[in-house]
C-alpha cells in the first residue's frame, strides 16, 4: 500500500469464536465493507499493543489498513490503496 491516511474511523466489528470480525468502518462520510480479513499483527505502543489489519473491500475496490489501539480504544484508517 502506498497512500497513507492516519485518520479516525468508526468501525462496526464483532468477535466470533475469539477472533474479531470487522464488517464495514466509515471514512469521510464513505462506508466501506469488509470481504476479506487478509492479515493482522500486534506491535508495542507505549505499555500496550496497538493491532493492525489488512482487509479488502471489493465492494469499494480498496485494500486497507486499519489499526485498534488499545490505550484509547480508537480506530485509526493507516493506509488505503485501490486494487488492481
Amino acid at each position: 500500500m502506498e497512500t497513507q491516511i492516519l485518520q479516525p474511523v468508526e468501525v462496526i466489528a464483532y468477535f466470533h469464536n475469539l477472533k474479531l470480525e470487522i464488517i464495514k468502518f466509515k471514512w469521510k462520510n464513505t462506508i466501506y465493507n469488509v470481504s476479506q480479513l487478509v492479515s493482522k499483527w500486534k506491535v508495542l505502543s507505549g505499555n500496550n499493543f496497538e493491532y493492525h489489519f489488512t482487509v479488502i473491500c471489493k465492494e469499494q475496490g480498496v485494500i486497507c489498513e486499519l489499526s485498534y489501539n488499545l490505550n484509547d480504544f480508537k480506530w485509526e484508517l493507516v493506509q488505503l490503496d485501490n486494487l488492481e
